[in-house]
């Protein structure tokens, strides 16, 4: 290899205080020659939704040579120099080849945060080791987060009586450990490029400066193969020294040059990367994230046979943590939080298993905000991070699966079609639906006793509920309402019973409670439930027509209208909201049957998490059907609107990053939860019996916003049964 300072080990035997260094013969530096790889992968975490934020210029000191400025890739980016023999800013002469191609490392790629402070070293083409302990402490001094020094035995501690312009090495030393407030600079230096294990010479850093080693980082070349380039030294059997090796390409086709000089830039380059992004990280935070991330694939750590006596692993032995991975290093560390309190040291909830599931009510409008889009989370080591929880924060039914689920229990050929059956006296009625398996979906009993009537039932939340008006009205089987109300979808079950005390021929008071819950505790609702309670005034204006009138509560408890939430995505432990309602039943004549139904709900409620607090909840829906029937024939025409939130706006408090000393910073956010649009079914049955023993049916529905969604396309759908009895 091409020796730019052939002078350098013959001066090394007679001055017992000068560092051999510079280019390729004492091992820590850079040759000119052909290139074989260019580091240039971009970061992109976007398959995690988590993308590193804030980033910041970083103070890197190139300790070298010499430079010439102009020459420096990105040459904008040095803000400062000094020359440590002379005091001023002019760092040219000496070996600016070294200093420049280094620099250009730095400075080309593709991190592109540091800022480098040129710091010469050398004079009369001899660089001190004094002069280089010095030149670090100085440069700590001088704010610099990432030092590198592409010198060989770096890793050698200077004898304590050495010192320079009046400064001991040892307090140099110290200087870089205090620098930044005590958090250190990252200290990047060269393994060498003798192609041997490292010597220390029985005076290792670790041994009598252990503080500043564990702010070192060493690098060692490798290959196109990610093995130990020929050239490089490399940190042998000692294991210490292998804490502290990590290893990066030898060879840098863009500056024309290759060694461990190289290497050590590129490491620098990571160490400023990662601190641009996270400065409150200390340099050993930093430096350990690029060691604790480095890549251990190449095949010399599948090899047990090196060193003295071949049973080393040759992975460690030559590689020492491994190669270096920027990407992996940027990566999240262990569980990633989002912050509940105002320091990010007090810790969070869980940023993969805070979910929202949305009832039908909330439609689109959540999604659409924007307000959980760009949230700032934190790993183990406090490193903020964005995540776009919108995408946590999901309808529980699509439109498709809830409109098949709705089918196959109108469908006779399938497992989930319904089956009703029923028992009844003077006093007593019963009545049950299951599907084709056998398995009871709901039920209802009525008893009554003089002037009173008792209401028993139960119900899966996702089926119709046996006390509504749909099913009370004997109206035929219709599509759109086979399914359970929006409020009851999550819950397995949901048990209720009412109360009916006539008043007098024409008035009655009705008073009924259900409570919905989930039975499997690994469910991701387990925690939600519900109960309502309603006070129902009945006025029966001709014998076939019934008005009623209600007022109702709704108490929740981990949810809101249907909704449920886990860790920063969840609701208030206990909501209410207050509904009032009417409704109409009519069975004029042995052939016109109608009913209608409205309701509607106002509350406000409390989050848990991001979201603080639902303002001015104004929720409604409505539902009313017609039905003639004569003979074996039957047609029926339903209009509904499933629930839907009319007006809300909820307030979120949103961690969007943090300060140096661990504050979290917060922004307040709103949205209203009102959809763009409201669904509206209608709805058209027909049935006929061409025999005695067999029935046709026809449905045709028609939805128009599905979803709540004003810019969903409307959609049909159709169903045909044919039932024979045999």
């Amino acid at each position: 290899m091409f020796d730019k300072h052939p002078l350098f080990l013959a001066m090394a035997a007679v001055l017992a205080s000068s560092a051999l260094a510079g280019c390729s013969s004492g091992g820590g530096g850079v040759s000119s020659g052909p290139s074989q790889s260019v580091f240039s992968p971009p970061i992109d975490d976007s398959s995690t939704n988590q993308v590193p934020v804030g980033p910041v210029d970083v103070r890197v000191a190139v300790t070298d040579t010499g430079f010439d400025i102009a020459s420096i890739t990105n040459s904008e980016r040095v803000i400062d120099s000094l020359n440590i023999h002379t005091g001023n800013s002019d760092v040219s002469g000496g070996n600016e080849w070294h200093g420049n191609v280094v620099s250009s490392v730095i400075s080309g790629g593709d991190q592109g945060r540091a800022r480098l402070d040129l710091i010469k070293v050398e004079k009369d083409g001899v660089t001190l080791s004094s002069a280089l302990d010095y030149a670090i402490g100085v440069a700590a001094q001088r704010g610099a987060r990432v030092i590198n020094t592409s010198f060989s035995n770096r890793f050698v501690a200077s004898d304590p009586r050495l010192s320079f312009n009046g400064v001991s090495s040892a307090d140099s030393y110290q200087r870089v450990v205090n620098a930044n407030g005590g958090s250190g600079a990252v200290y990047v230096i060269s393994a060498g490029n003798d192609g041997l294990s490292i010597d220390t010479q029985g005076r290792p850093m670790y041994a009598s400066h252990p503080d500043l080693f564990n702010m070192m980082l060493i690098a060692v070349g490798t290959d196109s193969n990610g093995n130990i380039h020929p050239s490089s030294s490399y940190p042998g059997g000692d294991t210490q020294l292998q804490e502290r090796t990590i290893a990066t390409d030898f060879v840098n086709r863009t500056v024309g040059a290759q060694g461990t000089s190289i290497s050590a830039a590129r490491i620098s380059e990571y160490a400023a990367g990662i601190l641009s992004i996270w400065p409150h990280l200390n340099a050993q935070q930093a430096s350990q994230r690029l060691l604790d991330t480095a890549s251990q694939t190449s095949a010399l750590y599948q090899q047990n046979a090196c060193g003295d006596g071949a049973n080393l692993n040759c992975g460690s032995f030559y590689l020492g943590q491994g190669e270096a991975d920027i990407n992996a290093a940027l990566a999240p560390q262990g569980d990633v939080i989002v912050p509940q309190s105002d320091q990010v040291s007090a810790g969070g909830e869980q940023a993969n298993t805070s979910f929202m599931q949305l009832s039908g009510a909330y439609g689109n409008a959540l999604a659409a905000s924007g307000a959980l889009d760009s949230v700032s989370v934190f790993d183990e080591l406090g490193r903020d991070y964005q995540m776009d929880f919108s995408a946590q924060a999901q309808q529980r039914f699509n439109r498709s699966t809830q409109l098949r689920g709705q089918m196959e229990r109108m469908s006779i050929s399938s497992a989930q079609a319904i089956q009703t059956a029923s028992m009844e006296s003077d006093r007593y009625h019963f009545t049950s639906r299951a599907n084709n398996a056998g398995e009871l979906v709901s039920s209802r009993f009525d008893g009554t006793f003089g002037s009173s009537t008792l209401s028993a039932f139960q119900y899966t939340g996702e089926q119709i509920d046996p006390m509504s008006g749909y099913a009370e009205s004997g109206i035929m089987p219709m599509i759109s309402f086979q399914s359970g109300d929006v409020l009851t979808q999550a819950f397995d079950n949901v048990n209720g019973m009412k109360t009916r005390y006539d008043l007098s021929d024409q008035l009655s008071l009705s008073a009924s409670h259900w409570a919905g819950g989930v039975n499997d505790e690994l469910r991701f609702a387990s925690d939600y439930s519900a109960n309502r309670s309603d006070i129902e005034m009945a006025y029966q204006l001709t014998p076939g027509v019934n008005i009623s009138t209600h007022i109702a509560r709704l108490d929740e408890q981990n949810g809101l209208l249907g909704a449920n939430g886990s860790g920063a995505l969840g609701f208030g432990r206990h909501n209410q909201m207050t509904f009032v309602g009417a409704g109409l039943q009519a069975n004029v004549s042995n052939e016109f049957a109608a009913f209608a139904e409205f309701e509607q709900g106002y509350g406000d409620a409390e989050g848990s998490g991001l979201v603080t607090q639902i303002n001015d909840i104004k929720a409604q829906q409505m539902a009313l059907g017609l039905q003639w029937q004569k003979d074996d024939e039957r047609a029926a025409l339903t209009l509904r609107q499933p629930l839907r939130i009319d007006q809300a706006t909820a307030e979120f408090s949103v961690p969007v990053g943090r300060t140096l000393d661990g504050g979290v910073l917060r922004e307040t956010r709103e949205a209203s939860l009102s959809p763009s649009g409201r669904q509206l079914d209608i709805e058209l049955g027909y049935a006929f019996m061409p025999s005695e023993r067999s029935q046709l049916q026809f449905n045709l529905l028609h939805t128009m916003s599905p979803g709540h969604n004003a810019d969903a396309r409307a959609d049909s759908a159709a169903m045909v049964n044919y039932q024979l009895a045999w």
